[in-house]
């Protein structure tokens, strides 16, 4: 079962050509990204997409969920570079809708009433629309991410020149 559930994440690696400090360092003093950061520890970190459609978070809009994220660890590499790792883990809406499709199944088929078949795959489909719809999500914030570190890379070599 855990095999399946990680299969369900997103994993992406990115190379900066340089410490981790200095990744840091450019994080700190660049603060025009099109998605926060919120650091875990020092070598850990979460990224957050400042809009995220299905889970009513806008530029920081104060709610429930924190809206799309993924989470990074920072390792320093043999060569002087940084390795960063981006995940995503299950996220809290997909247990309630798992959990809630489990429990309507079981109770239509031990109860007594007569349920539409169609009703019976509604809910796996539902599960499968809200995992699609967070993936592509969560791809856009690691291009983001992606795209920032790498211009980040790009204005680094250019200022030590």
């Amino acid at each position: 079962m855990n095999e399946l559930i990680e299969k369900t994440f997103l994993k992406e690696t990115i190379e900066f050509k340089g410490s981790i400090s200095e990744l840091k360092e450019q994080i700190r003093f660049k603060k025009e990204r099109e998605f926060n950061i919120e650091w875990i520890s020092d070598k850990e970190f979460k990224v957050f997409s400042k809009i995220s459609i299905g889970t009513i978070m806008m530029n920081n809009f104060p709610g429930f969920f924190d809206g799309i994220k993924g989470y990074g660890t920072l390792s320093e590499l043999k060569n002087g570079n940084t390795q960063i790792n981006l995940t995503t883990k299950l996220r809290v809406e997909m247990y309630f809708v798992g959990i809630v499709s489990a429990i309507f199944i079981l109770l239509g088929i031990f109860s007594d009433e007569k349920f539409p078949l169609w009703l019976f795959f509604l809910f796996p489909i539902i599960l499968i629309w809200f995992w699609l719809v967070y993936r592509f999500q969560e791809k856009r914030l690691f291009k983001k991410v992606r795209n920032y570190i790498k211009l980040e890379l790009k204005n680094a070599v250019q200022q030590r020149l």
